[in-house]
């Protein structure tokens, strides 16, 4: 470059300084004497007290970044990187890469900065060094790293539990599953991945299964259901299906947890159907002892009185079928709407014909304002999942109206003997303070299978009316009621209370900060629980104040 003529000198190094910053970095160029000819502006970015003369050599330009070498603009070590090599050796092995025809290496300066250093030795002699800052890409490396040692550790953790687990994507695909539920099926991961459970199931039976898991999907509560089994090598067993949805937006999953029960169940099984499949199968939807010996009573039960009056709710054709067809071998006298308008205008009609509907029967697909539109009459309402309407519909009608039965205490009952009295003041369980109607049912439906009595408040004035009147063990409180919010309820109980705290009440509440559960813990709530809710979170809770055994109590309250 030194035969060059100022201009030409000139227009190269607008060239240079063209490239150096069509690539992001910094350019060096070094003739064969590893004499630096040109360093672009952009080195200062990466080095700012380094500016490096023309004609200088290589060795020094590399000893000032072994001295000088910390972040540009930032310093988090309070001191100079220092490469673990001495400085001799460091140098000597930086000149010693500019003989290779090309080189790479990634140096480290300070904590979070990585620069990677490109070298070329052309046929010419002359020599191109180009800096990148990487750090980004480093950081990426590095997460991705973690990431797969977390999904790694999870893989791991999942295949050694003993619960079979099973997990589908949004279009019911298996898309992971456990070495336990691999064994359960008797078939190799590859055998369930990307499959549908019509390829696991027989036909009859996928759509009631799927309907569960596409009602956790949608509404994102979780479903708890018993079923009968055959494993892969033809034994039965009774077992309990929890579905769960995790994820975000766009991207949920569900995921069953299969635990076995069967040496808690107190249930005589069928053989297996003759047209099963080989491998794991369902069997028909049946009623499973899942209030076990030694846990709890099951919930009451109450025969279907003959020509019981059910109005049932369902746009399924099928689901109807099957509904109706129970009820009239019942007894019961049925009929069947197909959306919320129709079944307001069967009950406007009913009403004008005083004729008196026991039940409205609600496929919990429809439309919530089948729901309103009963309570608003003052009909009994129960909701079943439609693979519920298909099975065993007539037992969960029965276990329902003996749970309303056992709910209808009588206003006065008063015994005299000697100077003892019963009080006239009837108690439930539970006050469901919650205005939300799907909640509601969520809560009403988690209390039933806990075997649980319970009332309903809409309000936050009327959840305290019903606490004076029925004096629940424990409220549920939601704390965005309408009239009065549940933070102030639950200040208004407390002071009927004066002070004796009787009364546990648990907040229901969105994802909180931490000012939300001390607003809670000062209006006197004794805990909270986060929606959405689950079975296993009220059932905990609720053991926490004295539902259930005492020992049950004593290892909630050590968790």
């Amino acid at each position: 470059m030194n035969d060059l003529t100022s201009a030409d000198a000139n227009i190269q190094s607008a060239v240079l300084d063209v490239v150096s910053e069509a690539i992001s970095g910094a350019f060096l160029v070094y003739d064969r004497d590893d004499l630096i000819v040109f360093a672009s502006p952009q080195l200062r970015n990466f080095f700012p007290s380094i500016t490096p003369a023309p004609r200088s050599r290589m060795r020094d330009f590399f000893g000032l970044i072994h001295d000088n070498g910390k972040l540009s603009g930032r310093d988090a070590l309070a001191r100079p990187h220092r490469s673990p090599l001495r400085r001799e050796d460091w140098i000597a092995d930086q000149i010693a890469t500019l003989w290779k025809e090309r080189s790479e290496t990634v140096e480290r300066f300070g904590p979070e900065r990585w620069v990677s250093y490109t070298k070329r030795r052309l046929s010419s002699g002359y020599g191109v060094c180009v800096l990148r800052d990487v750090s980004e890409t480093k950081k990426r490396e590095d997460q991705w790293r973690a990431d797969m040692e977390r999904v790694q550790v999870t893989e791991d953790i999942l295949d050694n539990l003993p619960v079979p687990i099973l997990v589908k994507d949004r279009n019911f695909q298996f898309v992971a599953v456990n070495k336990a539920a691999c064994d359960l099926y008797g078939l190799p991961p590859a055998a369930i991945l990307g499959r549908r459970l019509s390829d696991l199931h027989k036909s009859d039976l996928v759509e009631r299964l799927d309907d569960t898991a596409r009602q956790v999907m949608e509404a994102g509560f979780p479903i708890v259901t018993p079923e009968q089994m055959i494993r892969a090598d033809g034994r039965e067993a009774a077992v309990v299906v929890s579905r769960y949805r995790i994820g975000k937006p766009g991207r949920y999953f569900v995921v069953a947890v299969i635990h076995d029960i069967s040496a808690l169940a107190d249930t005589e099984f069928a053989p297996p159907p003759v047209d099963a499949i080989p491998g794991l199968d369902f069997s028909e939807a049946g009623v499973i002892a899942s209030y076990a010996s030694g846990r709890r009573a099951p919930p009451p039960c109450r025969p279907i009185p003959d020509n019981c009056k059910i109005l049932l709710a369902t746009e399924s054709d099928e689901v109807a079928s099957f509904a109706l067809a129970n009820l009239l071998e019942a007894n019961v006298d049925c009929s069947r709407v197909t959306s919320p308008a129709e079944l307001e205008i069967f009950l406007d009609i009913a009403a004008e014909a005083k004729v008196a509907i026991d039940l409205v029967l609600v496929d919990s697909t429809m439309d919530i304002r089948c729901i309103e539109a009963a309570g608003q009459y003052g009909i009994d309402v129960l909701a079943l999942e439609p693979f519920q309407m298909r099975g065993d519909m007539i037992a969960a009608i029965e276990r329902h109206l003996g749970e309303t039965q056992a709910r209808q205490v009588p206003d006065e009952q008063v015994q005299d003997e000697g100077d003892w009295q019963i009080s006239n003041k009837p108690q439930i369980d539970v006050l469901i303070a919650e205005d939300n109607a799907v909640n509601q049912i969520v809560f009403s439906q988690i209390l039933e299978g806990l075997g649980y009595t319970y009332a309903l408040a809409t309000d936050g004035e009327e959840a305290v009316r019903i606490w004076q009147e029925q004096s629940p063990r424990a409220v549920l409180m939601d704390i965005t009621l309408p009239k009065l919010n549940g933070l102030e309820a639950t200040r208004r109980i407390r002071e009927l209370e004066a002070g004796s705290g009787a009364t546990a009440i648990i907040g229901v509440l969105q994802p909180a900060f931490e000012n939300d559960r001390e607003q809670c813990s000062d209006a006197g709530m004794d805990a909270i629980i986060v929606k959405p809710v689950s079975s296993d979170a009220v059932e905990a809770v609720l053991k926490a104040f004295g539902f259930g055994s005492e020992e049950e109590k004593a290892a909630v309250l050590a968790v």
